[in-house]
């Protein structure tokens, strides 16, 4: 065997070996339907409840509550334009309020039904009872509002919802 003909042989050994070391780390054979099932989301943490004590009410309110001031038609009155107060405390320290007026019958059936509607919607409505000039007119209400621009946001509402001209009112103590 020729000189040339063994160092041929010698190299092609030589390019096989490392074709066969190398060429692992540059493709990778592993099976491509292979799913990789480890997870990377951390395990779940340990939640421990806390013990939230309910409300109490203080030893100076009483029980019963009288609310019949905050339903006290006689002291509302329509808001006028030069009045530039949208919340806040009054005189006596207690939150401005606004009522809308949407409504004035004569039959009471028919201020419960107006009220019934109104309180399938969001609203929030009672029927007052007033005399004028001695006729007894039922009067339906929405409130108490203690921001006046969502007073003016409902009567917008209420508006468009009943074709009617609401009249936003102001709790006067």
């Amino acid at each position: 065997m020729s000189n040339g003909l063994k160092q041929r042989i010698v190299g092609a050994l030589v390019l096989g070996a490392l074709g066969l070391i190398l060429l692992p780390s540059l493709f990778d054979f592993a099976d491509p339907q292979r799913i990789d099932r480890s997870s990377l989301i951390p395990p779940a943490p340990e939640i421990i409840a806390a013990d939230i004590p309910s409300a109490q009410r203080p030893a100076a309110v009483a029980d019963s509550a009288d609310v019949a001031p905050v339903f006290d038609i006689h002291r509302l009155q329509p808001v006028k334009e030069s009045d530039t107060t949208y919340y806040g405390l009054d005189k006596s320290g207690m939150p401005h309020r606004w009522y809308l007026q949407v409504g004035s019958f004569e039959e009471r059936a028919s201020a419960n039904k107006l009220k019934e509607s109104l309180l399938a919607q969001p609203y929030k409505a009672f029927v007052k009872t007033v005399k004028l000039n001695s006729k007894t007119v039922h009067r339906v209400y929405i409130g108490p509002k203690i921001d006046r621009r969502r007073a003016i946001a409902d009567k917008v509402k209420i508006d468009k919802l009943l074709a009617t001209d609401s009249l936003v009112l102001k709790y006067v103590p």
